[in-house]
């Protein structure tokens, strides 16, 4: 009898202690894009090359947006940069601006997105200060001194092509790759001068997000 009850207990205490081990949820994966980019281009001659996961560049998004009551139309720029966590040499492309009615949607759909983008590839793109109406370049030099395109210079030139778009779990990719031939500016307080360089057959490889 004596047997019985510890068999009892023991099975007892067992179902006990299985109860409460806990299960482990095991997450679905995560659908992540491959996001990578690259810029390559001569700077007054010299040839400058960023690539990713080379002396810790990458690019981010740097999107700008003019949200306006209906039925004046809203605004998009869409921006990427490519920037080393150990070096100041940067170099961003801004292109815009896509229009839409906030009554109609609140951002734009994807759809809207990709259709912009792609009525703009293999097309001449004329520059435009802070790339409402076209391209800015800004490229930083390696002493962290930035410099802008303008609109007003002649002779400027840049082409996109729009190479696919995908999605993961953080946001909506359009991939391109842009070709231009600029000059950039800065403002020299010192000498209260304008100054600029010239920035030959750049190719920034990259990604706008929506």
């Amino acid at each position: 009898m004596k047997t019985l009850k510890t068999i009892s207990l023991f099975l007892a205490l067992s179902m006990t202690f299985f109860s409460c081990i806990e299960h482990e949820v095991i997450p679905p994966p995560v659908n992540t894009v491959d996001l990578n980019a690259a810029f390559i281009g001569f700077v007054n001659g010299t040839q400058i090359e960023f690539t990713q996961n080379v002396l810790g560049y990458g690019a981010v998004s740097e999107n700008a947006e003019d949200i306006n009551p209906s039925p004046t139309l809203s605004k998009m720029t869409y921006g990427t940069r490519i920037q080393s966590i150990y070096n100041p040499q940067a170099i961003r492309v801004k292109f815009g601006a896509q229009e839409w009615d906030v009554a109609q949607n609140a951002y734009p759909t994807v759809s809207m997105f990709n259709e912009w983008l792609n009525l703009y590839s293999n097309t001449p793109v004329p520059f435009s200060n802070q790339g409402l109406e076209g391209v800015e370049v800004e490229y930083t030099d390696n002493n962290g001194v930035t410099w802008v395109s303008r609109d007003t210079d002649p002779n400027q030139s840049a082409t996109f092509e729009f190479t696919g778009s995908q999605s993961d779990n953080t946001g909506d990719y359009s991939f391109f790759k842009c070709t231009f031939t600029c000059l950039v500016w800065r403002y020299n307080a010192q000498t209260a001068a304008d100054e600029s360089i010239n920035i030959e057959n750049g190719i920034i490889t990259s990604w706008f997000k929506k």
